[in-house]
């Protein structure tokens, strides 16, 4: 069936979609109060480890794992959703190319400029992160 291209864009925007992407058209772009998440979070070394996180405002999200023993960086890749004005959702889809099912919930701490999770969900599965969790300092 073929659609006019107005109709199209009509049908289009009456459409409910779910799910991410990695194109956004400008038209599209998120809502100006989100950008206060983007940018670089690091946190400090613990046990070797280094983790790094950047939120982009396409809502792309990556994680780099840098190691202090001279491993290589493990990357992760995905998307984040603000989910109020404290509270952010990291899933990440691939770690190191290869597909991930991984969910992080972020508190935001606005004075300290943190973000903090107890937990990750790998796959339907919770992880505790440790007894203090991990905490990422916004760079």
């Amino acid at each position: 069936m073929t659609y006019p291209r107005l109709s199209l864009a009509l049908l289009l925007a009456a459409t409910t979609l779910s799910g991410c992407a990695s194109w956004m058209p400008t038209a599209f772009k998120s809502d100006p109060a989100e950008s206060q998440w983007v940018g670089n979070y690091k946190s400090d070394t613990e046990m070797g480890l280094t983790t790094h996180l950047h939120l982009a405002d396409d809502h792309a999200a990556t994680t780099t794992y840098t190691y202090t023993n001279g491993d290589p960086d493990l990357l992760e890749t995905g998307h984040w959703q603000a989910l109020n004005p404290t509270s952010v959702k990291v899933t990440m889809t691939t770690h190191q190319g290869r597909p991930l099912n991984s969910e992080r919930i972020y508190s935001y701490d606005p004075h300290s400029e943190q973000l903090s999770t107890q937990q990750e969900t790998v796959d339907g599965q919770t992880y505790e992160l440790g007894v203090e969790g991990l905490i990422l300092q916004r760079q």
